[in-house]
């Protein structure tokens, strides 16, 4: 059996670290993604959920929708996960993980979807 290669290393190496870490700048773009098309399709937050947005139920448009909601969660959940951690090295919060799962919210705010 011929030996790893350097990438496969790496690759191993990364993700180990990934998994063993408890940042929010890792971990949270990840959990945001997933939640935030479940919190708009729920309606949480006084957003209507999806089927008010006027696509009568087309499919193509609902999957659409909620592309467009994860990546506005990944992109949110990694600005306010850097936040998060930069309040946390400084001192400003004792919880790293508080509001995970919220893309709009950092570890020292309160919640947006309620």
């Amino acid at each position: 059996m011929p030996p790893p290669s350097n990438r496969l290393l790496v690759a191993a190496a990364l993700f180990a670290a990934t998994l063993c870490s408890t940042s929010c700048t890792l971990a949270k773009p990840v959990v945001c993604a997933v939640t935030t098309p479940i919190y708009l399709a729920g309606g949480i937050g006084n957003s209507g959920g999806f089927y008010g947005c006027g696509c009568q139920c087309d499919g193509e448009a609902v999957v659409c929708l909620f592309a467009v909601a994860s990546a506005v969660g990944a992109v949110g959940g990694l600005v306010t996960g850097i936040i998060s951690d930069v309040n946390y090295v400084c001192g400003y919060t004792d919880d790293p993980a508080r509001n995970l799962h919220d893309p709009f919210a950092t570890n020292t705010s309160c919640g947006t979807f309620r």
